[in-house]
C-alpha cells in the first residue's frame, strides 16, 4: 500500500497520528511524513505521538514502546516494566511529586497484568487532605522525590569481591547477609573469555554465558528454596542475599537479575534464566524485592 493508501485506512480506523508539523499519519509510521519529526508509541496504552520524550497525552506515561526490549532476546516483561513505571515507591512508603504540598503514602500496589485498563495502578493517600486517589502514573525521577522508604522484604546485592577494599556504600554487605553466595570458585569466570571480559551482565551473551554453566541453575533454585524458607519464619526482618564472583560483572550479577525476577515471581523474566518453576512458587506473593549492583559498573580488574 502506498503512503496515501494508509494514511486514508488510518482515519477511516480512527487510528492515524498528527503531527505537530499538521500532517497526519499512519500509526505505523516511526517519524512523520512530511517533516521527519520522530514519533513513539506509549508502552502503556499503544497511543502513537509526535512528541517525543513527553508524557503521553492519554494515560501520562512517559515511558516509549521503543525503549523497552530493543535487545533481542531480552524483551522486557510486563513486571519488569510496571517495576520501572512503579519506581521505588513501595507499600507504606512517603513520597511527593517535587513538593510539600503534594507528599503521599502509599497505600497498594497492583503490578498487574489487569484484565482492564490500567494494566498496573497505584493507590496513595495524600498527607495535606486524606484524599485517596487510584493511578497509573509512573516514576519521573526528574521530579518525584522519596520522603521516607520501608524496607524492601528481600533485598538481593551483587558485588566483586575484588573490589571489598574500596569504600562504598555497601563496603560491608557481607556482614549483613543473610545468604551469601560465593561463585567464584566452583563455575568459570567470563572473565576468562576475551569476547566477555569487558562486557557485564547486562549484556545476553554474558547471561546466557553464566546461567548456561553446568550448576549454575540448580544453586540458583536451592537459593530460591533457601529464600522460602526465611520468609516461613516469624520475623519480619528483610532477607538479605549476597552474590559473589571476583569483579562482579558477570557471574554474581547475573546471579542476582536471575534471583531478582524468580523471587519477585515474574515467571517470563525468570524463563530467560530456565528458572521458570522456581519462580511460580513466588508469583502471588507480592514480595517488595530490591536489586543492587555494587560492582557492576566499575573497571574491568586487570588479573
Amino acid at each position: 500500500m502506498t503512503y496515501f493508501e494508509d494514511l486514508t485506512a488510518a482515519k477511516a480506523a480512527g487510528s492515524a497520528w498528527a503531527c505537530v508539523c499538521g500532517a497526519e499519519n499512519p500509526p505505523t509510521y516511526d517519524a512523520c511524513h512530511d517533516c521527519q519529526r520522530p514519533s513513539w508509541t506509549c508502552a502503556a496504552c499503544g497511543l502513537v505521538s509526535p512528541a517525543a520524550l513527553q508524557a503521553c497525552r492519554e494515560c501520562g506515561n512517559s515511558t516509549s514502546a521503543e525503549s523497552l526490549g530493543d535487545e533481542p532476546g531480552y524483551e522486557m516483561s510486563h513486571l519488569a516494566w510496571a517495576g520501572l513505571q512503579i519506581g521505588p515507591r513501595r507499600v507504606g512508603g512517603h513520597y511527593d511529586h517535587g513538593s510539600e504540598d503534594t507528599a503521599y503514602e502509599v497505600i497498594t500496589i497492583e503490578h498487574g497484568p489487569r484484565d482492564t485498563w490500567p494494566s498496573w495502578q497505584i493507590t496513595v493517600r495524600y498527607a495535606m487532605d486524606g484524599r485517596t486517589v487510584t493511578h497509573c502514573t509512573g516514576w519521573d525521577p526528574s521530579r518525584d522525590r522519596v520522603i521516607t522508604q520501608p524496607p524492601a522484604d528481600i533485598i538481593i546485592v551483587s558485588i566483586g569481591r575484588l573490589h571489598d577494599f574500596e569504600r562504598s556504600e555497601h563496603a560491608d554487605i557481607l556482614q549483613r547477609a543473610t545468604i551469601a553466595l560465593d561463585l567464584r570458585h566452583h563455575f568459570r569466570d567470563p572473565h576468562r573469555a576475551q569476547d566477555l571480559r569487558d562486557l557485564s551482565a547486562a549484556d545476553q551473551a554474558v547471561r546466557q554465558a553464566v546461567i548456561n554453566t553446568p550448576g549454575v541453575r540448580q544453586v540458583l533454585a536451592a537459593t530460591a528454596l533457601q529464600i522460602s524458607g526465611y520468609l516461613s519464619g516469624p520475623s519480619t526482618a528483610p532477607i538479605t542475599v549476597v552474590t559473589q564472583c571476583a569483579g562482579g560483572r558477570h557471574r554474581a550479577a547475573t546471579a542476582a537479575l536471575a534471583l531478582r525476577a524468580v523471587v519477585a515471581g515474574d515467571v517470563e523474566q525468570a524463563t530467560e534464566f530456565g528458572l521458570e518453576g522456581a519462580s511460580r512458587a513466588f508469583s502471588f506473593r507480592g514480595l517488595d524485592v530490591e536489586l543492587i549492583h555494587r560492582d557492576i559498573n566499575r573497571a574491568v580488574v586487570q588479573r
